[in-house]
């Protein structure tokens, strides 16, 4: 399992070899001590080029010297403790081994590529890219992927995520560094079937359910930040075709420039549809387009320009009519300066767009547009014991809706907000590690009222392998913004975050035992006049269980997260129940790996949601348990010389009736039943790899 460059490690060391044409090469290869995996290690002669070793460790740095002569090297890697030796030129089969210096205290990562933690520790349970690609029923997406781990209390059948009790607004997405307000193509809960992330661009992304970064603001209960592949050193790609539609992907260097990384899909429900035997009546079509170019300017500085563009398109033909249709985009720009080995800069500019539009023919139109421009700058500064943090971030934001039909009017609002942090990562003792910092921030459709937010975690390090991890902070977010604008009276919603983890971590195990508490402050609650104020309040209360186990021929998972909630909050008048508190939920996962392929099987269960019945107390009814069981599988072959990959995914195999809410006729009372939209499903397709 080869370990990723953390986020310093891009900004500073994406460089690749730099420097004169020496009259020698020195080789050779970096690897972590303990697990003798490779390292992509930052290699630097004293007086001399540096280099980054690439994927598999291995690195050549040109010097100008002659063989025989000695050099002083520096290897260094965010998450190791730095490294100086002595090495003769010429010496054949250099190995390098760096130990690890763990600082993070993060709750919990899933990346894609290597069990990471956040920049500096690789110590934390989580997902491998190859885990996150064969879960049963994740279909490969970062989101749905995130449902198996602890802390995201989500059903399988929902594409939001709900962190320790918190609702799906008060999580944090952010994409290598920019922040998306809409990270669903549609945001209805039976419409959402895809995010604006490809899968094949991410390179790794981590979920945060306590103890996040300062730098991350707005948001109440956790963080989703996922970082996208750099240009690789030669050229790779791929092209699949499924029952859904077209997905293609192509990265690859330019010469003396910097290099590319790139997506496009299309997909279709018309297949899929039929082969599921499903009556026509709902019919949908997405198409996605993404690009990243990499522009180095010299050693020390690198642009980034970004482009993403992610269309999507609803129509029910049967019963009640509707169409749906979105738009989601994004420009950005990031520039990155490393001027010391230990000292870099990263700057970033963006624009995002989401327009949505819905028609619902002789009843209502409505269409709403959501712009926003953001801007940040981050510091990071290494002095060894040592590791600080600190940045700036605005933004404006406009939202505009306009009812079209049955009658004309138009709503906007426009804001303003800001943003500063700093944070301390540095070693207490050779066990003991330590993050201080804190954030301030405000909006001023608020206000300008500003909001700090101490946070403080430790880790201590029982063995090398067994780690207890605490974490206390408070977090602020403004909420709704179309809601502040209209409510000037309003101040930002709290939340103080209480953790306390156990972990054990390495193969052939991993297990993380954990219990928190949140407790909620000035949730926004209606008031007479269809007002809102600040008098809600609410708490989540739980325990989570994380178990896998890998073994030459099958790996494991097992999930439990247990959760009490209850929350004042909107039109519920007292403490209730909290209406994305599930109890009880668990999911297991066991994949067989063959000659050439993969089986995987999935198992889901969990408490029913709480919902008001007509006439009862406010949340005391709960909807039936939910349960669910996904199959699915590879097979690499090869066809006319080339490597072909077929899958076949089988969703929900027993057809199981999941309710996820009722609905209520106003006039009559009567319920509606509304049904998960993953009954039984088949899923096949093939992808090509090309490199």
């Amino acid at each position: 399992m080869t370990r990723v460059v953390p986020l310093l490690s891009a900004l500073l060391l994406t460089a690749g070899p730099i420097g004169a044409q020496g009259s020698s090469f020195l080789a050779g290869t970096v690897v972590d001590r303990e697990t003798k995996e490779p390292l992509p290690a930052y290699v630097l002669a004293a007086g001399g080029p540096g280099v980054s070793a690439d994927g598999q460790g291995r690195f050549k740095l040109p010097v100008e010297r002659p063989p025989g002569d000695k050099i002083r090297l520096t290897v260094w890697l965010l998450g190791y403790q730095k490294r100086d030796i002595v090495v003769e030129l010429g010496q054949s089969a250099l190995r390098i081994e760096l130990d690890p210096e763990p600082l993070a205290v993060q709750e919990v990562t899933v990346t894609a590529e290597a069990v990471v933690s956040d920049e500096r520790n690789p110590k934390t349970v989580g997902l491998t890219k190859m885990e996150v690609y064969t879960i049963p029923g994740a279909a490969a997406d970062p989101l749905y992927a995130s449902h198996v781990l602890p802390g995201v209390n989500s059903l399988p059948d929902a594409s939001s995520l709900l962190i320790r009790g918190g609702a799906p607004d008060e999580v944090g997405f952010y994409f290598d560094g920019f922040r998306i307000s809409h990270p669903f193509l549609s945001e209805s809960l039976h419409e959402s079937y895809f995010s604006v992330f490809d899968n094949q661009v991410v390179d790794r992304f981590s979920v945060a359910t306590s103890g996040y970064h300062p730098k991350h603001g707005q948001a109440l209960s956790g963080v989703m930040d996922i970082a996208v592949k750099d240009p690789p050193a030669r050229a790779e790609g791929g092209l699949g075709l499924s029952v859904l539609g077209l997905n293609s992907y192509a990265a690859f260097p330019i010469k003396n420039v910097g290099g590319f990384v790139g997506s496009y899909d299309r997909g279709f429900s018309d297949v899929l549809v039929r082969l599921n035997s499903r009556g026509g009546g709902r019919e949908f079509g997405t198409e996605h387009l993404f690009g990243k170019f990499l522009f180095r300017l010299d050693d020390s500085n690198q642009v980034r320009l970004y482009g993403m563009s992610d269309r999507y398109r609803y129509a029910q033909t049967r019963g009640t009519m509707f169409d749906v249709a979105t738009d989601n985009d994004l420009a950005g720009l990031a520039w990155t300066c490393a001027p010391r080995k230990n000292l870099a800069f990263k700057a970033l500019l963006a624009r995002t767009s989401y327009e949505v539009s819905f028609d619902q023919p002789g009843t209502v139109r409505v269409e709403s547009r959501d712009r926003e421009i953001q801007a940040r700058i981050d510091v990071l500064w290494d002095l060894g014991r040592h590791y600080l943090e600190a940045g700036a971030e605005a933004g404006r934001r406009t939202v505009e809706t306009s009812l079209l039909s049955p009658f004309f009017g138009t709503s906007a609002f426009r804001g303003s907000g800001f943003g500063f942090y700093v944070q301390d990562k540095f070693r207490l003792s050779n066990r003991t590690y330590l993050h201080l910092g804190g954030r301030a921030s405000a909006m001023d459709a608020s206000g300008l009222r500003w909001s700090f937010d101490p946070r403080l975690s430790a880790a201590f390090f029982v063995t090398k392998r067994d780690i207890v991890r605490a974490s206390a902070g408070l977090y602020h977010q403004v909420g709704d913004a179309a809601a502040t604008g209209r409510n000037p009276g309003l101040v930002a919603k709290a939340a103080a975050h209480f953790a306390l983890s156990y972990d054990r971590v390495g193969e052939p195990l991993d297990v993380r035992i954990a219990l928190y508490d949140k407790e909620y402050r000035r949730l926004f609650v209606a008031a007479p006049g269809g007002r809102l104020e600040n008098s809600g309040r609410g708490y989540a209360r739980g325990g989570e269980f994380f178990l896998k186990r890998k073994a030459p021929s099958y790996e494991a998972i097992l999930v439990y997260n247990f959760l009490s909630s209850k929350r004042r909050e909107n039109e519920v008048p007292v403490l209730a129940p909290s209406p994305y508190e599930i109890p009880h939920s668990a999911t297991a996962i066991l994949s067989w790996k063959l000659k050439n392929g993969t089986i995987g099987v999935r198992a889901s269960v969990a408490s029913g949601r709480p919902y008001t019945p007509p006439g009862e107390n406010p949340m005391s009814g709960r909807t039936p348990v939910y349960h669910r069981l996904d199959l699915n599988g590879s097979l690499r072959v090869e066809a006319f010389g080339r490597m072909v990959v077929l899958y076949l995914g089988v969703t929900n195999l027993f057809n199981s009736p999941n309710i996820l809410r009722y609905e209520y006729d106003a006039e009559t009372g009567s319920r509606t039943d509304q049904p998960s939209i993953f009954g039984r499903s088949l899923f096949a397709g093939l992808y090509v790899p090309f490199f």
